[in-house]
């Protein structure tokens, strides 16, 4: 398909976390394996590898980049084409703007319900992104993919909430304390948001629950999903169209 092509992820990573793009990492070595791409190289824009020793590995003069980030917004935009420092690359659209996220949401959740052994009809599904404090109330693939969850109407509720912006986590946690919620992350990083923010609110709220109430668990976070690798293909194609 591509196989002249080199094949550039980049994340956001994590000062506080090295490991925060491990999954990103998983993938990229299972793209390595199916021997699409002529090369296949990671790099985040916090911590290592970095994007210029990416670039420095990559010997093919085809470069492909796509952003390993969930919104269409400065990241993807404007971080990534800035890191690249004016090399000659095809930069596609990042992962979360992929119309198949919804569906790995969906099933993502169709899983936790099973795990919880509640019927998907009685539990409200809270997908948590990311939001931008400074452009607040933009359109957010967030919406669009939980939009088209709630469409098929296998859940109770399908929400969204954002960690810095409106409509926040703990609130619509507790808007949702009728039913057993599921929490999907549509979060690219296993930074800090996921690993020290999402823990205390989820935690606050089983506390205000009680334990006669349904319950909350986090159920990973969307980019977890092996079949992020065909939508990693299907962006890095996009480019061409």
């Amino acid at each position: 398909m591509y196989r002249n092509d080199a094949l550039l992820l980049i994340g956001h990573g994590s000062a506080r976390y090295p490991d925060a793009a491990a999954t990103m990492h998983q993938h990229a070595e299972a793209l390595r394996q199916a021997a699409l791409f002529a090369q296949v190289e990671v790099a985040v824009l916090h911590g290592a590898p970095s994007v210029d020793e990416a670039l420095a590995r990559i010997t093919v003069p085809t470069l492909r980049v796509v952003p390993f980030f969930m919104e269409d917004g400065y990241f993807s935009g404007v971080a990534v084409p800035r890191a690249l420092a004016g090399r000659a690359a095809l930069i596609c659209p990042p992962v979360g703007a992929h119309d198949g996220i919804a569906g790995l949401i969906e099933h993502h959740a169709l899983a936790a319900c099973d795990s919880l052994d509640v019927s998907s009809r009685s539990a409200a599904i809270l997908v948590i992104g990311h939001g931008s404090a400074s452009a607040p109330g933009r359109a957010l693939a967030l919406h669009r993919h939980a939009s088209r969850i709630a469409a098929t109407e296998l859940f109770a509720r399908v929400e969204t909430a954002c960690l810095e912006e409106a409509p926040f986590i703990a609130d619509a946690l507790t808007a949702l304390r009728a039913h057993p919620v599921v929490v999907i992350g549509f979060l690219a990083n296993h930074g800090g948001h996921v690993r020290d923010d999402l823990p205390v609110l989820i935690a606050a709220e089983l506390t205000a629950r009680g334990h006669a109430a349904p319950t909350v668990r986090f159920h990973g976070c969307v980019t977890d999903d092996p079949a992020m690798l065909q939508i990693i293909i299907d962006q890095a194609g996009s480019g061409d169209r």
